[in-house]
């Protein structure tokens, strides 16, 4: 690893109420991104935000209410330090190898006049985006302390055009709004609970805004940790949005202890929403792997008994399931393990995913809730663990372990070290862990005492990671926290669901053509998404074409695409294994790697379409995926990112002529060519279409 730092201390200087003597503003490497920022007259700290000369965020507050201090005036700056950094650094698997990690580093040191209390605002300038935290140093005058209410606000400097989805503490899994920045959260109905209906006019991040026809930006946070999640509040005053934290049930927003840093507040900047998609910012601002030892993390694809579930060919219980008696066969019996076991050995997949494998799933009524329902040592009646694994084992092929907390989290989190060295005994790999329901939800009282996305499960998240890093597993996590780059830190966490993601195919009214065009330019901003593509049949078995009511809104191409799109280390073949077997399309999901080298964003508007090409770790392979909304498009392709000089075989997934995503979804077309890194290629993608290609040097 190369490492080369710059420390230039501009002022350090104490006890001096004068601002206009400190450095206040900094820029990126390029000189294009500037945070700056100012302290009023009422000793109020402000900071602003300029990329491409144009001031998107004006003069925007921070500050703190804490439980017996207001740190939102009163404040004079007593200090700065500037400082640059240009390093690199490997990543143990990604959409690239080495990572650069160059910015320009400003730190504020401000005291509360009134109270004396000292508070640090850190702020970094990198060529793809600013970011800043608050730091509470030890100190005698603040030791313990409970914060009430985050000021941080971004006060836009126009109606943008903002790209969200809505916020209510414990769910990610929602569709995609497009609307100005005024308008978001606007007349959002909350079924669940009226208690959720004060949450309205609340956005997830990331939330993407584009400011221009060449100013693309992005809202998220980085190194959550010890921290609630933060929301982006509409407050209806103009275009300011405000940062919500997720609470406790008290009311306590972040329960702390100085020393303490928040997390990044971070602001990912980009002329195009390609290269949004490129930028590094979430990553960078996460510390290093804490372990040395990485050689037992793998990237790879799996199967699994999931997909039926959901399209009700079989079930996850297997007499009763939400109270009701089940009509269809138990899905995780050890014949039908053995039968996907098969499978992958037959087509050089590692895992195989048993959902539904542990007694519980009988008990729970109404709803994806309980307490002390789940017992995740024990299989079902008509399914053997130990026999399954073994039999894997014999064949090359891992269990992948699922754990369905339904959150409860009293009874998961003593039982890790257990369960998790259960894991290890049986040469499980990967724990995909569920969270479903309310957290820590009592079934006789019928309350709740957390939420997904507050301080108290973002401990837990670290916990089990952490616990899992013990028994060197590997975990992906559905219904989670969003990532905010704590891959890089614990790389043993593969991928986070926290999306509306491919089972709203099954069992609603589905994801438009349009979703996927969305997530790698807000969600997936964040960290990988575990999307489980790969679907080769559109309709839900017995359905024509004419009366179904759930489908997947895609063809199969727009499928395999979603390997390249969809990033993640970790990527599901979700379909039924019968839905592969003859079908050719399959063998690009069975060669297509999970770990690259580097990944070129070739062309992109957000809703519309997107191109990306990525070359595989380890060869001069690259591979690319391109999709489409509903509307069919044809692309012009440059494939200058080749290695110059040399022949590639191009081997082509495209839609066929005839293919549509309502009309002929399953047409594909297989072909090959010769192509250098002097050919354009031309794509064809039918309506909610795609493109997959394999390009290997000859």
């Amino acid at each position: 690893m190369m490492r080369i730092v710059y420390i230039l201390i501009f002022s350090l200087l104490i006890s001096c109420n004068n601002s206009d003597e400190f450095t206040t503003n900094i820029s990126s490497p390029n000189n294009i991104n500037e945070i700056s920022f100012s302290i009023s007259d009422a000793g109020q700290l402000y900071f602003s935000a300029t990329a491409y000369s144009t001031n998107f965020i004006k003069e925007s507050a921070l500050g703190f209410e804490l439980k017996r201090h207001s740190l939102k005036k009163n404040f004079e700056i007593i200090g700065t330090e500037v400082s640059t950094e240009n390093t690199t650094w490997n990543t143990v698997w990604g959409q690239k190898e080495i990572v650069s990690n160059e910015y320009q580093e400003l730190i504020l040191h401000l005291k509360q006049k009134s109270t004396e209390i000292l508070v640090d605002v850190i702020a970094r300038a990198y060529d793809d985006g600013v970011a800043f935290r608050y730091f509470f140093p030890s100190q005698s005058a603040l030791k313990d302390f409970v914060i009430t209410n985050e000021l941080t606000e971004f006060n836009f400097n126009g109606d943008y055009k903002a790209w969200w989805n809505f916020a209510d503490y414990d769910n990610y899994e929602k569709i995609y709004y497009a609307s100005p920045i005024s308008q978001i959260g606007d007349s959002i109905q909350f079924a669940r609970r009226p208690d959720k209906e004060e949450r309205a006019n609340m956005a997830n991040t990331p939330t993407t805004i584009e400011v221009s026809n060449d100013l693309i930006i992005s809202i998220h946070e980085a190194d959550l940790t010890d921290y609630a999640g933060m929301n982006l509040l509409n407050t209806k005053e103009g275009t300011k949005l405000k940062a919500h934290l997720t609470p406790w049930l008290n009311g306590d927003l972040v329960r702390a202890s100085t020393p303490f840093n928040t997390p990044w507040r971070t602001i990912q900047i980009a002329k195009t929403a390609g290269d949004l998609v490129e930028s590094d910012l979430i990553l960078n601002l996460n510390p290093p792997c804490t372990y040395e030892d990485t050689s037992w993390i793998e990237t790879y694809k799996y199967i699994g008994i999931w997909w039926e579930l959901h399209i009700g060919k079989t079930a996850w219980a297997e007499k009763t399931q939400f109270g009701k008696p089940i009509t269809r066969p138990h899905g995780a019996n050890t014949r039908n393990a053995k039968y996907h076991i098969d499978f992958a050995a037959k087509h050089g997949i590692p895992d195989v995913l048993i959902e539904g494998w542990d007694k519980g799933w009988d008990d729970m009524e109404g709803s994806w809730t309980g307490y002390g329902i789940f017992d995740w040592e024990t299989s079902t009646d008509d399914f053997d663990i130990e026999e399954v694994c073994a039999y894997g084992k014999e064949r090359g092929v891992r269990m992948m372990m699922y754990h369905e907390t339904i959150s409860d989290i009293d009874h998961y989190e003593p039982k890790m070290d257990q369960l998790y060295q259960m894991c290890q005994d049986l040469g499980i790999k990967t724990v995909k862990v569920g969270y479903t329901g309310d957290v820590n939800y009592d079934t006789k009282k019928k309350t709740y005492r957390q939420h997904h996305h507050g301080q108290y499960m973002v401990r837990h998240y670290k916990k089990m990671v952490q616990k899992a890093v013990e028994y060197k597993l590997q975990i992906v996590n559905h219904e989670p926290i969003k990532f905010t780059g704590e891959q890089r830190t614990y790389p043993n966490l593969m991928a986070r669901e926290g999306v509306r993601g491919q089972e709203y195919n099954a069992w609603s009214e589905g994801n438009s053509p349009e979703h996927g065009l969305v997530l790698p330019f807000t969600r997936i901003l964040g960290g990988p998404i575990d999307y489980t593509p790969g679907i080769f049949k559109m309709l839900l078995p017995d359905k024509s074409w004419s009366t179904a009511k759930f489908r997947v809104r895609t063809t199969i191409c727009k499928q395999l695409a979603y390997y390249l799109t969809m990033y993640s280390p970790i990527q599901m073949a979700a379909d039924l294994p019968e839905n592969y077997e003859g079908n050719k399309a399959f063998e690009f999901i069975k060669s297509v790697p999970t770990n690259w080298s580097e990944s070129k964003v070739l062309n992109g508007k957000i809703g519309d379409y997107y191109t990306v090409a990525r070359k595989e770790r380890g060869t001069e392979n690259w591979y690319l995926g391109s999709i489409t909304d509903e509307h069919k498009r044809t692309l012009e392709i440059d494939l200058s990112f080749l290695t110059s000089e040399k022949t590639y075989q191009a081997t082509i997934y495209a839609d066929a002529k005839d293919a549509d995503w309502e009309t002929n979804p399953e047409a594909v077309e297989i072909f090959t060519k010769e192509v250098s890194s002097l050919d354009t290629i031309e794509i064809k993608l039918a309506s909610g279409g795609g493109q997959a290609i394999e390009f290997k040097q000859l």
